[in-house]
């Protein structure tokens, strides 16, 4: 007796779904799989990235997204990928709004050779009292931080700093 197999759409393609999520106003530091990155940051979901979408900092956003399931789990543990149907909301915190973020001067877990520094450091300066971190936001450093922060760009410590919110692309560091 012959036995045909049952056609199953989802079995041999990936699940979709729609999801709303709310994103915070700021970025994450995560220690990822061989590298250091900033990530977007929710509650109620694991999205780190989502394609279509452009965030800003200081800016809290309800999105609705798809949600794909992935057929199999990738080395780092990611099951799903994301990508934006439409921003439900964008609200603005309030400019006063402290916040924490983790501030580490390599990119990378190990020692690099020469060829390598420039893409290991993640703080790059701007002018004398503004750093690019991560290639994604701005840090303005107040005088009396500048010394203690100075030790940090060139790798003497890592520590997580207190912030507040200049622009869409700017933040303020508060203390360390």
């Amino acid at each position: 007796m012959w036995f045909l197999p049952l056609l199953c759409i989802e079995c041999y393609g990936q699940a979709r779904s729609d999801k709303v999520i709310t994103i915070h106003p700021y970025l994450s530091f995560q220690n990822y799989e061989h590298f250091k990155r900033l990530t977007l940051s929710s509650d109620d979901s694991p999205a780190e990235y989502i394609e279509g979408f452009d965030f800003e900092w200081g800016y809290s956003y309800s999105l609705s997204l798809k949600e794909t399931t992935l057929n199999s789990t990738l080395s780092d543990g990611t099951q799903y990928e994301y990508s934006l149907n439409t921003i439900l909301s964008k609200t603005k915190a309030p400019d006063s709004t402290l916040f924490k973020l983790y501030l580490d001067s390599d990119r990378y877990y190990y020692e690099v050779d020469s060829s390598e520094i420039d893409q290991n450091a993640t703080l790059k300066q701007l002018n004398d009292s503004v750093y690019m971190y991560f290639d994604e936001v701005e840090i303005e450093v107040p005088g009396h931080l500048k010394d203690e922060f100075n030790k940090l760009v060139l790798g003497e410590f890592k520590r997580l700093g207190s912030f507040i919110y200049i622009n869409e692309k700017r933040i303020g560091l508060v203390s360390l």
